[in-house]
C-alpha cells in the first residue's frame, strides 16, 4: 500500500512539473530584465574641439598642439609661458569644456614629446610615435593615440590618429 501511495505520488509530481514546464512553452514572450551595475561607469565620448573655441591664452609664439582621430580635432594644448611651465590642455565632453593641466613643467617641448594632462577626475594621455614629419610651415606631426581614463573606471582609446605641434 505504502508502495502504491510512493507511486501515485511520484507520478502526480510528474505530472505538475510537466503542467509547469508546458506553461514555460506556451509563454514564449522576451522578458526585459534590467541589470544593475553600480561599480560600471560609462567614460562620455570626446567631442571635437578647435583651438579658436578654447578658453585659454596659448603663448601664440609657443605653438599649439592638437590630436587628430578621424579627421576631427579631440585635444588642444598649448603652453601659456616658456620653459619651466606646464602646459594646458582641453577637451569637449557633453558640449562641455574640460580643462587639464600638464603633469610636467617644460612647456612646449613637455608638450610636444606626448603629454599627460590632468583635470577633476579625468586623466588624458597622448602616446606618440618617435618620429615625426612635416606637417606644415614649423610643425610636425606624428603617428598617436589618445587614452582617456577615468578614476575608478576603465580607458578609451582614441586612434590611431595624429599628435600635431606647431612652433
Amino acid at each position: 500500500m505504502i508502495r502504491k501511495l510512493v507511486l501515485i505520488s511520484a507520478a502526480s509530481l510528474a505530472l505538475v512539473a510537466c503542467g509547469d514546464a508546458q506553461q514555460v512553452v506556451d509563454d514564449n514572450d522576451a522578458i526585459e530584465t534590467v541589470s544593475e551595475t553600480p561599480d560600471v561607469a560609462v567614460i562620455p565620448t570626446l567631442e571635437p574641439v578647435s583651438a579658436s573655441e578654447v578658453d585659454i591664452d596659448f603663448e601664440p609664439s609657443l605653438g599649439i598642439c592638437t590630436f587628430e582621430a578621424d579627421g576631427e580635432t579631440l585635444l588642444v594644448a598649448g603652453a601659456t609661458g616658456e620653459e619651466g611651465t606646464s602646459g594646458l590642455g582641453v577637451v569637449r565632453m557633453n558640449g562641455q569644456d574640460l580643462r587639464l593641466q600638464a603633469g610636467e613643467l617644460g612647456g612646449p617641448d613637455a608638450l610636444s614629446v606626448g603629454p599627460m594632462l590632468h583635470g577633476d577626475d579625468y586623466t588624458v594621455e597622448i602616446d606618440r610615435a618617435e618620429t615625426g614629419t612635416e606637417a606644415q610651415m614649423e610643425s610636425l606631426s606624428y603617428e598617436a593615440t589618445l587614452t582617456l581614463r577615468k578614476e575608478g573606471m576603465s580607458e578609451v582609446v582614441y586612434g590611431p590618429g595624429r599628435w600635431e605641434c606647431s612652433v
